[in-house]
């Protein structure tokens, strides 16, 4: 089921399947988050904010194609989709785009106009949005941001300005245990530290092994500064509800140590 976490927006979450391997992992180190015999997820996220119009914030894996239709027609009954926004051309984040048009047809693709046009998805038929565009819902009003930290050359970030939430897509990403879906960080009985961020970011990011972590951390802290955030959605993590900024900050941490030690999981 979607969480509506606040009002009028609503976290549509794929759990996807348990990394045991990642939960192996978890027992050969010291990792205080997490519960030995626990399973592990990393999840894919959408959001819909619901205003005067509606807008779907990415679409989950082709696997939760049901789901993700089921939810849209609870959440929605008899309102349209206004605008389907897809953050980038990764299959978690645009796998069921032609589904939801299909039951939606007069919703507005809308896609990055940054980086090559990508014909699986059509994006290039999208209205593109980057760095000073905006769309209002009414109640809401979401502004478009060039994408910081990304893993794919086609990418757009997304904040709400009367909420001030940022939803930063891959970034601040975070593995959680069964029992832990939908749930906010200040929600959890474990703690959301630097090694938990370090797990996820250190496999999918591991290109952070190859950066100047001087420069990369000064610009975590721009953006911090920039987006002074409320709320963090991300698209593989829990909800960040409180003291949004400062896990921005632990941010800091993982840039460090996967820079000083390398990419996470890897054998050998």
């Amino acid at each position: 089921m979607a969480r509506e976490f606040i009002p009028g927006v609503f976290w549509i979450q794929e759990c996807g399947a348990n990394l045991n391997d990642l939960a192996a992992a978890m027992l050969m180190g010291s990792h205080d988050w997490y519960r030995q015999g626990r399973e592990i997820h990393i999840p894919q996220n959408a959001y819909l904010f619901v205003g005067k119009k509606t807008l779907l914030f990415d679409t989950l894996s082709p696997a939760s194609s049901n789901q993700i239709l089921t939810e849209l027609s609870d959440i929605l009954g008899d309102r349209p989709l206004d605008y389907l926004v897809v953050s980038h051309t990764d299959t978690p984040h645009a796998g069921n785009t032609f589904k939801i048009l299909r039951a939606y047809p007069r919703a507005t693709l809308v896609g990055p106009r940054y980086g090559d046009a990508h014909e699986l998805y059509h994006l290039e038929d999208a209205f593109k949005v980057g760095e000073g565009d905006s769309i209002d819902l009414g109640s809401f009003t979401l502004k478009f941001h060039e994408a910081t930290f990304l893993d794919a050359p086609i990418s757009v970030w997304m904040t709400e300005a009367n909420t001030g939430m940022l939803l930063p897509v891959d970034w601040i990403g975070m593995p959680h245990m069964d029992g832990e879906c939908l749930k906010c960080v200040d929600e959890l009985d474990t703690q959301v530290d630097a090694d938990r961020l370090l797990q996820f970011h250190g496999r999918v990011f591991f290109w952070l092994q190859y950066v100047n972590a001087p420069k990369t951390i000064a610009e975590i802290g721009r953006i911090n500064r920039q987006f002074n955030p409320n709320i963090i959605a991300p698209s593989h993590g829990l909800v960040i509800r409180q003291d949004a900024s400062r896990y921005m900050d632990l941010m800091k941490d993982v840039v460090q140590s996967i820079s000083d030690r390398g990419r996470v999981g890897v054998v050998g």
